[in-house]
């Protein structure tokens, strides 16, 4: 169907337009009537019937189709049929208006019909364009985000590397002063020696981590199948002291292939088998890795019999630096895990942990299956 510009309907109120689809059919039963027997016409009634439906609407068709049958039947009767009867004529105009109604009604339900459409398409084409400028805005923000991020992780880097070097100065020059100054200070200068020695100590092991946690990169290079189970084996091999150390039994279900860089779930591993191991208790470390398929994903966990964690603080142990137990008692610098939820996110994952004090841990984290 023609769909008329508005601009052009509206130029004329409905009533003008239907005032002047009565002319036409006025106009149409002239000729009617002109023409006589000779010529019959009344399919052109449908002209003024039509546009008046999808002008004005659907009342307007119908009191035009009742007007146009009389119309007819006026123009056939005055001229006169010499082959009609008169009753002929007025069923004949029975049948037209019958034949004008179902046109007025089945045009009708098509222009309601084909509104419905254009506004749809008009409602889907205002939608697109949102959605496309939401897209441009979040692409917008996307790159700037990664930049961003870039820039972060080259200062980070940058920075830590530059602070690397004078650490090592001062500590030097804290041991060149300890030996030389040996039974020239008092037990309190010596003291002080040491806390400044042992900050050092820990100020250049915070770096060394800043320093691995910036090269961890926010996004894989090295994306390859891989077995699991190899990754495990490789990540028991580099832990054999310690576990030979606290007598460490680990064991491991069948364990699945995935998308992965291998050094960097390696490292996972590492870390999560190595957490393991610190935080156990006076028994010797039980320790299982299990994978089960979900959905698109796999999950894989790593439970212990170690000292457990307190709900409260499941969220907060994947932060940065962020150590919720006695730094005396158990060494570290609170990287490993925040090294681990940032491999785990760049993996597509995500990475939480389960359990409660005194009844071990189970640390979960999610690896997409392609």
């Amino acid at each position: 169907m023609l769909r008329v510009p508005k601009e052009y309907i509206n130029r004329l109120p409905p009533s003008w337009l239907a005032v002047l689809g009565f002319l036409l059919v006025l106009v149409v039963g002239m000729l009617d009537y002109v023409t006589g027997a000779e010529l019959s016409i009344s399919i052109f009634y449908l002209i003024p019937i039509a546009l008046s439906v999808v002008l004005v609407g659907r009342r307007t068709g119908i009191c035009l189709s009742i007007f146009s049958a009389a119309v007819g039947l006026i123009a056939d009767l005055w001229t006169g049929h010499p082959f009609s009867h008169p009753v002929v004529l007025y069923w004949n105009s029975g049948i037209q208006l019958g034949f004008y109604l179902i046109i007025v009604f089945m045009l009708s339900a098509l222009t309601r019909e084909y509104a419905h459409i254009a506004r749809l398409n008009d409602d889907l084409q205002d939608t697109v364009s949102s959605l496309n400028k939401t897209q441009e805005e979040l692409e917008r923000k996307s790159q700037e985000l990664t930049r961003s991020n870039a820039e972060l992780e080259r200062f980070a880097y940058v920075a830590a590397h530059d602070l690397r070097q004078p650490a090592i100065v001062a500590g030097a020059y804290l041991e060149r002063l300890r030996r030389v100054a040996t039974g020239a200070l008092d037990a309190n200068a010596e003291q002080c020696i040491r806390h400044a020695a042992d900050a050092l100590t820990r100020m250049e092991a915070m770096i060394r981590a800043l320093l691995a946690y910036a090269k961890v990169g926010n996004s894989v290079k090295n994306m390859t199948l891989t077995d699991v189970s190899e990754i495990v084996q490789g990540a028991l091999a580099n832990l054999q002291v310690e576990i030979d150390t606290y007598s460490v039994a680990v064991t491991y279900d069948r364990l699945p292939t995935v998308p992965a860089d291998q050094i960097q779930l390696l490292q996972v591993f590492q870390n999560l088998i190595g957490n393991s191991i610190k935080f156990r208790r006076e028994e010797p470390p039980r320790i299982h890795i299990s994978a089960e398929p979900q959905a698109r994903e796999w999950v894989v966990a790593i439970a212990d019999n170690g000292i457990g964690i307190a709900p409260e603080h499941s969220t907060a142990i994947f932060n940065i630096f962020q150590r919720v137990h006695d730094g005396e008692q158990y060494r570290g610098n609170g990287i490993g895990l925040a090294i681990c939820k940032k491999i785990v996110e760049n993996h597509g994952g995500r990475i939480w942990v389960e359990g409660s004090p005194g009844k071990g841990s189970t640390f979960k984290f999610t690896m997409p299956m392609r």
